[in-house]
């Protein structure tokens, strides 16, 4: 972390301080592990850190920031109107001083994998900061920008939302050089309020980056690319908003994409050359979120020649299409959530595997006014990629019927499990696709499988 001191931070949230000024060489939001830290007391709909304030003094808190009162202590205190906010403010202070290239995206699905994609590109390049796993909100946003050091040269940034506004709240810290969206699909619909509304939440990542004078990537195959043309025409005649996808204008264009049961491969051509390159990875989407990395390196001041490496060191996580052979049935665990749109990408995946394709859905979540309809569509379109399509969920009872023969509803998670097990040590060598909102706890199925299947 960079240093800054508590009245740069005072300055910036417009809060009191009592106490005397010192340099902030740490920050912790928790009370249990915060020696030589700032000790920042959030609060939520199920906590409030400030009963811990004293807590966090005698484990060695050198200064505490807080929102109501807390009493006397013997560090110095910063009081704000909201210490969430205040977080944030740290993280900037960080921003300001580092030289490092800030590159940000968001999306409705394959944000993370974009994200790793292009931090193993950019590490090639030199020290490279980015989002743990899918730490995207309010909290982990400016956590990550607090692990940013003198030495870090390129911050891969993930935004997420799920409601308007939350992107441009996080903006106002990350302040990206270059700024992504992989995609704007039906996610997080309940919050946004209709499809046009995410699309609106997402672009607020565009509006600041363009504020600033910065450069943003869209995918041209979206169905809002003339959308933002319209919307940003200025910076799209200036060269500020940049394409990936598969249209021949491309700044990064994908061609040749071949997928199998091992991978995909596919040609990119960009910034001038072309490569070849074959991935561990499972469907078309993650070709295009591979062209979606190699466009935001590019943008960051990433070499053409460590694109292909970048990209060839990257292998799946657990819970997003990752395969498990055993012997008599093959597992794909991608049950880490489920969007609409990456429950047909999921879909077509298991279109091109081999044996019997059985599909096992749970309910998708936060779809608001559209979930029965996004539920009936995502069973339509299972049906003739999958050879069963097994549900979980009151929601997922409308996909179940719109897929129809083939198509069975569990009323509890224990019986699914049971079914997939028997069907399991059958011979018919089924081929399961796991996949549901993280609510779901899907991947309580896939431990039920691993653990018989690694008995075989």
């Amino acid at each position: 972390m960079i240093d800054f001191s508590l009245g740069e931070l005072k300055e910036l949230c417009k809060g009191t301080l009592v106490g005397k000024d010192l340099t902030v060489k740490a920050v912790s939001t928790d009370s249990r592990n915060c020696r030589g830290a700032l000790f920042v007391a959030l609060r939520g709909e199920r906590f409030d850190a400030h009963d811990f304030v004293n807590n966090a003094v005698s484990n060695g808190a050198v200064a505490v920031a807080v929102s109501r009162d807390v009493g006397s202590l013997s560090v110095p205190l910063l009081r704000c109107q909201d210490t969430l906010r205040l977080l944030g403010f740290c993280g900037l202070c960080v921003r300001k001083k580092s030289r490092a290239k800030v590159v940000s995206l968001t999306g409705s699905c394959g944000k993370t994998t974009v994200k790793e994609l292009t931090a193993g590109i950019l590490r090639l390049c030199g020290n490279t900061v980015s989002t743990r796993g899918n730490f995207n909100n309010d909290v982990g946003v400016p956590l990550t920008l607090l692990e940013l050091s003198k030495d870090t040269q390129y911050a891969v940034i993930e935004q997420g939302a799920s409601h308007l506004h939350d992107i441009s709240r996080t903006c106002e810290f990350v302040c990206a050089d270059v700024a992504l969206i992989n995609n704007a699909g039906s996610a997080h619909i309940e919050g946004f309020g209709s499809k046009k509304g995410v699309y609106l939440g997402k672009s607020e990542i565009l509006q600041d980056v363009f504020s600033r004078g910065g450069v943003g990537i869209v995918p041209s195959d979206s169905e809002w690319f003339e959308c933002w043309k319209s919307d940003f025409s200025e910076a799209y005649s200036q060269g500020r908003l940049l394409t990936f996808g598969t249209h021949k204008d491309d700044f990064v264009r994908l061609v040749k994409v071949k997928t199998s049961e091992e991978g995909i491969s596919f040609s990119l051509n960009a910034a001038g050359e072309c490569f070849e390159t074959a991935l561990p990875l499972l469907g078309v989407h993650n070709a295009m979120n591979a062209a979606a990395a190699c466009a935001l390196s590019l943008c960051a001041g990433a070499k053409s020649a460590c694109l292909k490496q970048g990209l060839e060191k990257y292998r799946p996580m657990q819970g997003r299409l990752c395969v498990r052979r055993f012997g008599s049935f093959t597992l794909i665990d991608d049950a880490y959530n489920a969007s609409f749109n990456a429950v047909l990408a999921a879909a077509d995946v298991l279109s091109g595997c081999h044996g019997h394709r059985v599909m096992i859905l749970g309910d998708m979540g936060e779809l608001g006014s559209e979930a029965s309809h996004l539920h009936s569509k995502a069973g339509e379109y299972a049906k003739g990629r999958a050879d069963e399509l097994w549900c979980l969920g009151e929601l997922t009872k409308q996909s179940c019927a719109a897929f129809g023969k083939g198509a069975k509803h569990f009323e509890s998670q224990e019986a699914l499990i049971k079914a997939a097990c028997e069907l399991a040590k059958s011979e018919l060598h089924a081929c399961f696709l796991v996949k549901g909102s993280h609510a779901m706890h899907m991947d309580l199925v896939n431990q039920a499988l691993v653990k018989l299947g690694e008995k075989q």
